[in-house]
């Protein structure tokens, strides 16, 4: 029998509801976006002429010459993404404020302690950090860093604390203890550890290399339309594992965010008006990671994010071979550009990945829904 709980109607509506209302916000403000960026011309005033391990761009070197024009795209196009997300949420947060005691105004707001503030505050705060890479990347001299914006070793730094004081407050305040896994549950308060640390505070080592492996996979950011195409079904994945765990706050804001991410899609796809920059991609990242955490969902992950996974694995092993073999496995990395070395159309290779994205997508959220 279907179940007709009047409770969970009531919140798969308000779930799709906010998604299509964060797209029509979306949709109307960012031509203003896209104007702005114009006008402050945000975007870089130099070529890419290093490859991912630091050397010189070869075989990709043409392509980008190919593209000249597109250097006056602007960059920060995620600026659309997690503005509309945070306004979208304050708006409610900020009535309820107003009026604490009304039951629909309580049920509007998806704001609250246990489920959206970490998950908010990583978007904020992550997509800040990229935002500030992104600006560095549009001055004259390219900021301080070879391929643009902030140094490596900076970017990591910022992510690291990012993690850290997330992995600290899933300890410390949520105290999250267990990484559930397909067939068993690691429970890290059973491990011990030197000098009396508790082994629960191992969740901040595991929020560390989990924030920091999706972080690697930014460069999925790389043609018109690929990484809002390969988000947005990971999104819906987590969506509706949310959902189906009563997390019902989670689900509507990864909604709102895929409300959004379809808006910036919508001006992203050839020809780009914007780019989503580090702006966009590292709060989606981040975020993504958190939620998983949230949702005791890790192992979902990189079968959802099977793309966001060869993305990033195909820059490892490249660098792995070239330092240690002193050849390539791929023409170019990451990924997305062998293919377009060897011949493929980049909206085919965009299209494609779009496709296995959902396909993997589909069997996360399948596996997520089996495994309780």
């Amino acid at each position: 029998m279907v179940n007709s709980n009047p409770v969970i109607i009531l919140e798969a509506a308000k779930i799709f509801i906010y998604g299509g209302m964060s797209f029509i916000l979306a949709m109307w403000w960012a031509p203003l976006l896209i104007k702005l960026l114009v006008w402050l011309k945000f975007w870089k005033k130099s070529t890419r002429n290093i490859d991912t391990t630091g050397g010189e761009l070869k075989v990709t070197k043409k392509f980008y010459d190919e593209n000249e024009k597109k250097r006056l795209v602007p960059r920060a196009g995620g600026l659309l993404i997690w503005v509309t997300t945070i306004v979208f949420a304050l708006v409610f947060w900020l009535v309820l404020k107003i009026n604490p005691t009304n039951k629909t105004v309580q049920f509007l707001n998806f704001i609250s302690r246990r489920e959206t503030f970490i998950p908010i505050g990583t978007l904020f705060f992550a997509s800040i950090f990229g935002f500030i890479d992104d600006a560095l990347a549009t001055l004259e001299t390219g900021g301080n860093y070879k391929a643009g914006g902030l140094k490596l070793s900076h970017r990591l730094g910022l992510v690291t604390i990012l993690s850290v004081l997330i992995g600290l407050w899933f300890h410390l305040r949520l105290n999250i203890d267990i990484i559930r896994l397909p067939y068993f549950d690691l429970d890290l308060s059973l491990i011990s550890l030197p000098f009396g640390i508790p082994g629960g505070a191992l969740i901040v080592v595991a929020t560390f290399i989990v924030l920091m492996a999706l972080y690697g996979s930014s460069m999925i950011d790389g043609f018109d339309g690929m990484s809002a195409g390969v988000m947005i079904p990971i999104y819906l994945c987590f969506t509706g594992i949310a959902f189906s765990k009563g997390f019902y706050d989670i689900a509507t804001l990864l909604m709102v965010i895929v409300g959004a991410l379809a808006a910036y899609l919508w001006f992203n796809i050839p020809p780009a008006k914007f780019y989503m920059g580090d702006t966009g991609i590292m709060g989606l990242l981040l975020t993504l990671g958190v939620v998983a955490f949230l949702l005791d969902s890790l192992y979902v992950l990189p079968v959802a994010g099977f793309m966001l996974v060869l993305t990033e694995g195909s820059v490892v092993i490249q660098i792995f071979s070239k330092k240690f073999f002193k050849r390539k496995v791929f023409l170019a990395a990451p990924l997305h550009h062998h293919l377009e070395a060897i011949g493929w159309l980049r909206h085919q290779v965009t299209m494609r990945y779009w496709l296995v994205s959902i396909m993997a997508s589909v069997i996360g959220l399948a596996l997520g829904l089996l495994v309780r």
